[in-house]
């Protein structure tokens, strides 16, 4: 009997999928690689360091190295299917996984069939973010129509994942402007940088995006910031995170914004240089007050400052 192998991003995903009566078994790889450090290292290093990262968050460094082990080994013995699915989105959080696991797969061994569903719309959802939002009938009818996925594609995938974990982010633009078998993987890379500081402000994109809506005093953060962020919609993580790095850095008193983040949202003031910075791009270590690797989106360049 053919043995059939679903790998979704998210437990959310998996739920609707096990209800969609769908051939084979249903495994979740579900690490959040837009935050933390990805470098180039072996499993137990990677665990490691992901583990260490994700408690700095809350929980156990072990138990977080554990689940990232668990979820590779699930993908590892799902290869030896005879048709493995990847199930996963347009946005910077699936991408990002994708090129992790067909970079993965690349080296291990690849399945005797390797398919994709992979959208960043439907016709049945107007603001669409992802899988969780359909039905498990909609999940059957993109079973259907999944695509196989071609050499050039995951040629690109290996190479974008070499690119993301280096500590030198130079070839990122390269890739953007060269990338065309996967569909989403060009976009995902240039939000990607967008997280990188900006010249002026030393903030992120997603860091100017929900300063500007506490500013303005929204009442849902979460839907005003993915309102205008369909390549990254923000969960509660990392919301959770910006906002105690604004209440430290005194951009807001905790409700509102201040005089000083006013400032920041200005550009009137350099956050990296006032303030230092300590966060991971990749394999991009931000810290210090500079000079950093900084992102330029209207000339979509790199800079240091």
């Amino acid at each position: 009997m053919e043995r059939i192998v679903h790998v979704c991003n998210g437990d959310s995903t998996a739920d609707t999928l096990s209800l969609a009566d769908l051939p084979g078994e249903i495994r979740v790889w579900a690490d959040a690689l837009d935050q933390g450090p990805l470098l180039a290292v072996g499993d137990a290093e990677h665990y490691r360091m992901r583990g260490e990262f994700w408690a700095s968050r809350g929980g156990s460094a072990a138990d977080h190295a554990q689940q990232l082990a668990t979820w590779d080994k699930g993908v590892d013995e799902a290869a030896a299917a005879d048709e493995l699915i990847l199930w996963f989105e347009h946005d910077l959080f699936d991408q990002l996984a994708l090129a992790r696991l067909l970079s993965r797969l690349s080296r291990r061994g690849l399945p005797k069939t390797l398919t994709i569903v992979s959208i960043d719309r439907h016709p049945d959802v107007p603001n669409f973010i992802g899988f969780a939002q359909l039905k498990p009938e909609q999940l059957a009818e993109l079973w259907a129509r999944r695509t196989p996925l071609s050499r050039d594609a995951i040629d690109e995938a290996v190479t974008a994942w070499i690119a993301i974990t280096s500590t030198d982010p130079r070839a990122l633009p390269f890739l953007v402007r060269r990338v065309k078998a996967l569909p989403f993987l060009a976009g995902a890379l240039e939000r990607h940088l967008e997280e990188l500081p900006d010249p002026t402000s030393g903030m992120s994109r997603t860091e100017r995006q929900l300063l500007a809506a506490v500013a303005r005093g929204e009442a849902s953060l979460t839907s005003s910031v993915q309102a205008v962020d369909p390549r990254y919609p923000i969960t509660d993580v990392v919301l959770q995170h910006t906002l105690a790095t604004f209440k430290t850095l005194g951009f807001t008193d905790g409700t509102a914004v201040t005089a000083l983040g006013r400032q920041a949202l200005a550009g009137a003031i350099d956050r990296v240089h006032e303030q230092g910075i300590d966060e991971w791009r990749g394999g991009v270590h931000l810290t210090g007050r500079g000079p950093v690797w900084r992102w330029e989106s209207r000339e979509r360049r790199l800079v240091e400052k």
